[in-house]
């Protein structure tokens, strides 16, 4: 089998995350190997997420799995405020890009299915903050801005080859 790359974008609580983890469980199901990167993993804390900080780090990541090469990342550790140590991922058959900015224009040459989940972005934050934590409250408001700047920036849900409404 090909080797493929999807992303799964759209705002904060929308259900990446749980259709992320739908599709790898089902690939595995057919003998797929699967590789799932979160964008919190590669965010550098909240205040240089949706930055250059965010593309540059998917385009290496892309550019090493397009090139067989196996894929290195240091993922962001939240509770100690910076990247930790380096991990390496043999190449799979899918990688799946999941989370706020993984559908931006440096992953579109590479990615054989983008997906775009819409939801009312105040009703994600809701969810955001049920799962956890109201402690993050006001940094989901200033969240929820700058994802809509940069969803805006990027064209990302009309450049998406899936829509799906991530409400209940």
């Amino acid at each position: 089998m090909a080797q493929r790359i999807i992303t799964i974008d759209g705002p904060a609580g929308a259900g990446k995350t749980t259709l992320a983890a739908k599709i790898e469980l089902a690939e595995m199901a057919l003998g797929n190997s699967v590789l799932t990167i979160h964008m919190d993993d590669l965010y550098n804390g909240w205040d240089d997420a949706l930055t250059i900080t965010l593309t540059n780090n998917l385009a290496k990541i892309v550019k090493q799995f397009k090139a067989d090469q196996k894929i290195e990342l240091s993922p962001y550790n939240w509770k100690l405020g910076h990247y930790g140590q380096r991990q390496t991922f043999p190449i799979p058959s899918l990688l799946i890009l999941e989370g706020v900015g993984s559908g931006q224009r440096v992953t579109r040459d590479f990615v054989n299915d983008s997906y775009w989940i819409e939801i009312d972005p105040d009703f994600g934050i809701d969810r955001v903050l049920v799962r956890d934590g109201l402690e993050i409250a006001e940094r989901m408001k200033l969240w929820k801005v700058r994802q809509s700047l940069h969803f805006l920036a990027e064209a990302t849900e009309s450049a998406a080859n899936y829509l799906i409404n991530g409400a209940p």
